[in-house]
Parts: structure tokens; C-alpha cells; sequence
């Protein structure tokens, strides 16, 4: 998420707030994400961690095979 959109997913004031924000997955989505992008974004940072993809399921993710070679097996 910040490598895409330049700050944190979650941000606050208060800790409550945050923690707050963190379990109801409420973060911004700047509109120049692409949907692929938006996608994997919304998978990491799903609310129940057992929800979340593990590393193959990131790699193999379309915003990350959309460009060749990226999440396939020996290659990237």
C-alpha cells in the first residue's frame, strides 16, 4: 500500500481510533490504483489474518503476473 500510494494504510490520532480503523479494513484508495492493484490491496489487508494470501497467493496475485514473468515459479 505505501509503496503505491506514498503513505500508510492506516493513520490517526488516537490508538483507539486506529486499532478501530484496522479491524474494519477502513483505509483510503487513491482513485490512480489500478484495479489489480485495489485487489491485492484489499487481500493483505483483510481484517481476519487467516483470510489474508500467503506468499504464493501474493505472487500468483494479477497485479503481479500481469507483467510477464512476475509470480511464476523461477522466474521474477
Amino acid at each position: 500500500y505505501t509503496a503505491l500510494s506514498g503513505h500508510a494504510p492506516f493513520e490517526a490520532r488516537h490508538r483507539p481510533e486506529l486499532y478501530r480503523s484496522i479491524r474494519g479494513a477502513r483505509y483510503p484508495l487513491p482513485p490512480q490504483l489500478s484495479p489489480h492493484a485495489r485487489s491485492l490491496i484489499a487481500h493483505m489487508l483483510h481484517p481476519d489474518p487467516a483470510a489474508r494470501p500467503g506468499l504464493d497467493g501474493v505472487l500468483g496475485h494479477p497485479f503481479l503476473t500481469q507483467v510477464r514473468g512476475w509470480g511464476t515459479r523461477g522466474h521474477g
